[in-house]
């Protein structure tokens, strides 16, 4: 899929606005990362075309009710682009099932792919900020959603291990 029909695709479902912004972000900051990291280890499974397009697309599930990072999986293989699903997974979503009970390694990148989308949309609101400061952002804007609180104080130190595995890449 090229980027522009991607912005398309997100435009289809009503994302707009900086959710838009945030998205366009995100992609530009993975697609930077998966280059760097690509140029330095040819011999990694790294398509940084792919990266940006599922960076821009991470957030489509937005558009409909419910846990917007399942639905934004079920929206991208219903158009046609599973290997855009199976990266897009991010969030604290893993961590909000085992709250509930449920230990569901499915829930968590299975990929360096994945790995650099998930850390690209930790890393960036609208701006690129760290971890400590996208993680203190959503605190305040979800300060009334206990299990999101608890979701991120589980989250932290997993997030913290995909920025050591990154950066560790680039040297």
């Amino acid at each position: 899929m090229e980027y522009q029909a991607a912005l398309d695709l997100l435009t289809r479902y009503g994302i707009s606005g900086t959710r838009l912004e945030h998205s366009i972000g995100v992609s530009q900051f993975a697609h930077d990362l998966a280059q760097k990291i690509a140029a330095k280890h040819p011999d990694l499974p790294v398509d940084p075309e792919k990266v940006c397009i599922a960076a821009l697309l991470h957030d489509i599930g937005r558009s409909q009710p419910g846990d917007h990072e399942l639905n934004s999986i079920r929206i991208l293989r219903k158009e046609g682009l599973p290997h855009i699903a199976d990266i897009v997974i991010h969030g604290t979503i893993y961590e909000i099932a085992r709250l509930r009970g449920v230990d569901d390694p499915a829930l968590l990148p299975a990929t360096l792919e994945n790995t650099i989308v998930a850390y690209a949309d930790a890393r960036f609101r609208l701006s690129v900020v760290t971890l400590d400061q996208r993680f203190a952002d959503v605190r305040e804007r979800r300060k009334d959603d206990p299990d999101k609180l608890a979701s991120i104080d589980l989250a932290i130190e997993r997030f913290k291990a995909m920025e050591r595995e990154l950066l560790g890449l680039l040297g």
